[in-house]
């Protein structure tokens, strides 16, 4: 049995590099699903959030407000979640497992007084 080293720093930044690129190609497959196919945002989805656990890479915000962490499935506003906006606070449900996310008041943007 060979004893298991150290990777080399070019062999991890190779990978990281790796999952930075499918991680693009995943959300663009997961937009460009949401309008056409939901099995296709579906898929890509669960490869998301698989891909992000396994190399700690997030995906961009926008993307990630859009996957449901319980059912790991895509949420189309309107078709699988329901959007509310009350005061200072938006309320995100998945209309298939009912899992409620709840986000505000900054929402992730910085307002000049």
């Amino acid at each position: 049995m060979v004893p298991r080293g150290r990777s080399s720093i070019k062999s991890r930044i190779n990978r990281r590099h790796g999952a930075n690129l499918a991680m693009e190609d995943l959300s663009s497959s997961f937009e460009g699903g949401l309008s056409n196919s939901s099995k296709i945002s579906d898929s890509a989805a669960r490869h998301i959030l698989l891909l992000g656990k396994k190399h700690g890479i997030r995906p961009i915000s926008k993307i990630r407000r859009l996957i449901c962490r319980t059912c790991k499935k895509s949420m189309i506003p309107g078709r699988t979640s329901r959007v509310r906006i009350t005061s200072k606070r938006i309320t995100t449900t998945c209309l298939r497992c009912e899992r409620v996310n709840r986000e505000g008041p900054s929402f992730g943007c910085e307002v000049n007084e």
